[in-house]
């Protein structure tokens, strides 16, 4: 999949986000994939970006709030179903690590 990738810290004027091809994550139990139509990155992300405020992890790929449709169901993530009608508005925080969303009942 597309992903706008952050290996480390710098200013934006910089080009810090470089554009790579990385492995589709397969849905662990209980998370679910998302196929993301559009994400967008804030200004907490921007701090992080530019290392005011570092990240706790690199590399990591930036945004949280995303547009999408769930594509994909890991075992027990009953809570949304591939396919659905229509896109929805998540925020997803773990898409920040490129991982599935635990689902919590």
């Amino acid at each position: 999949m597309k992903a706008m990738i952050l290996r480390a810290t710098a200013p934006l004027s910089l080009e810090a986000l470089e554009e790579t091809d990385i492995p589709c994550p397969e849905p662990k139990e209980g998370q679910i994939r998302i196929r993301v139509s559009v994400c967008g990155v804030f200004h907490t992300e921007l701090d992080e970006i530019e290392g005011r405020c570092p990240p706790s992890t690199l590399p990591m790929v930036p945004g949280h709030q995303v547009v999408g449709r769930v594509e994909v169901c890991g075992a027990q993530a009953d809570r949304f179903s591939p396919g659905g009608p229509g896109g929805r508005c998540l925020d997803l925080l773990l898409l920040r690590r490129v991982r599935g969303l635990t689902l919590r009942k």
